[in-house]
């Protein structure tokens, strides 16, 4: 399941467990990036120059206005952590601090030209993403954690799968597929053509002749013939 987020567009009270989420991951970026760098990640978000993300498993993708027209796209990884018990904002708490990723369980990628790992660009992301933990911290989870035994998703698409099986009659390895019915085949055509029967094509080769290629004087015979075959067929 992807989750997309308009960076700033949700409006909700910040909740105690999210601003802890938010202060791990930022502290966890500060970190990693080159001061200047994160100044500039920092400015990024507060310019409102991250356009979309979306969160799935393992997996932040963003969109990043930086000096160019097209926005840059930013990808953060990271590895996955077993699921805590429950999935609400409540009980993250005591889990907030294993499921925040630390510099060597990220990894960032971005379509600008700066070498720097991360990039500005990435920093911004990140920083946007983030800000969102505060009033969501329960969106850590769809970023951090595999999906849950019993997934009623999974469920439905088992079920949808076995409805499609069933549909489709079984067919054996050693049973040749059957030719479709003759256009022909039917009440109407029937009585046109009465009691007589009607005659089976003959076999045509479709194996390809070979045309020989000589030259005779300022002749091509096999052009020659080709166009002699190209006429007949046209005539025929």
């Amino acid at each position: 399941m992807t989750i997309i987020i308009l960076p700033g567009q949700f409006r909700a009270e910040p909740h105690p467990a999210g601003k802890l989420a938010t202060t791990l991951l930022s502290v966890t970026l500060a970190g990693m990036a080159d001061p200047s760098r994160f100044r500039r990640g920092k400015q990024y978000v507060l310019d409102r120059a991250v356009t979309r993300l979306e969160v799935a498993t393992g997996s932040v993708r963003a969109w990043v206005q930086g000096s160019r027209p097209e926005a840059y796209e930013v990808i953060a990884t990271t590895s996955l952590v077993e699921r805590p018990p429950s999935g609400t904002a409540e009980s993250l708490r005591p889990h907030l601090s294993r499921l925040t990723p630390d510099a060597g369980e990220l990894m960032v990628s971005c379509s600008c030209p700066d070498w720097d790992d991360p990039c500005k660009h990435a920093v911004a992301a990140l920083l946007a993403f983030a800000d969102e933990l505060t009033t969501r911290p329960e969106l850590l989870i769809e970023f951090r954690c595999e999906q849950a035994e019993g997934d009623h998703r999974s469920r439905l698409g088992a079920r949808a799968k076995g409805r499609h099986l069933r549909l489709a009659p079984p067919v054996r390895a050693d049973e040749p597929e059957a030719e479709p019915p003759s256009p022909f085949a039917t009440p109407e055509w029937q009585e046109f053509f009465g009691e007589r029967p009607f005659p089976e094509p003959p076999p045509v080769d479709d194996e390809p002749a070979p045309v020989g290629h000589a030259a005779l004087g300022a002749i091509d015979i096999g052009r020659w013939l080709r166009t002699a075959l190209d006429e007949l067929r046209w005539f025929g």
